[in-house]
């Protein structure tokens, strides 16, 4: 899955398996926070920095995969400091048709965790996240830096915004549209579109309040 040098941005204790799968290609992580969840496992090589980042780069020049949640930090991530050696991870296990990886291929920065299942005709844009377990059924399309949390259903043709957060276990119908920058709560089914920049809850879904970017 991984075979050259990488390393994570963010902290996320779902990696630490790939981490221990691959630990002759992983470098280390960066990270903003000093935290004791990757303490005894894995070499921290910084914080989310350039100065920090061009050290490794020189020596290694290696993949780099960004696991942070917030899509507007990942997309301010992978454009001001690790650039072009943002890369797509696809964990094993994970089923995706032919048709959609061809639209994976020409994008970066999108992570794919495991036992999900990516149906034919799925465009998904760069720097998306698609935490372990989600479906998404044909003819979708997921906008930029946006967010799939665990166990999340996207059926089929369903259009989602840049920059918006699908909680878990959340069911969007088929051929629901929903904006840029929103805000879907967990365990909501989503039977109507949803307006930009709004946060919906239940089920069905009914909107709370704006989200404030």
């Amino acid at each position: 899955m991984v075979s050259k040098k990488f390393c994570l941005v963010g902290i996320d204790v779902d990696f630490e398996d790939l981490i221990e799968d691959h630990k002759n290609n992983y470098l280390g992580y960066f990270s903003s926070k000093k935290t004791k969840s990757y303490k005894n496992k894995n070499k921290r090589l910084g914080s989310e920095n350039l100065k920090d980042w061009k050290k490794i780069k020189k020596k290694f020049n290696p993949l780099v995969h960004i696991t942070i949640d917030d899509g507007r930090e990942r997309e301010f991530l992978f454009k001001k400091i690790y650039k072009n050696n943002n890369a797509n991870l696809i964990f094993e296990d994970t089923f995706i048709s032919n048709s959609s990886k061809k639209f994976l291929s020409k994008k970066k920065g999108i992570v794919i965790q495991k036992f999900v299942k990516i149906m034919p005709n799925v465009k998904i844009d760069n720097g998306v996240k698609i935490n372990i377990n989600c479906q998404i059924h044909h003819d979708s399309k997921i906008g930029k830096f946006s967010t799939l949390a665990p166990a999340s259903v996207i059926l089929g043709n369903v259009k989602i915004g840049n920059y918006t957060y699908i909680g878990a276990n959340s069911t969007i119908r088929q051929n629901i549209k929903i904006g840029n920058n929103c805000i879907i709560g967990a365990g909501s089914v989503v039977t109507k579109n949803v307006k930009d920049n709004d946060v919906v809850v239940g089920s069905p879904a009914k909107f709370l309040k704006k989200n404030k970017i």
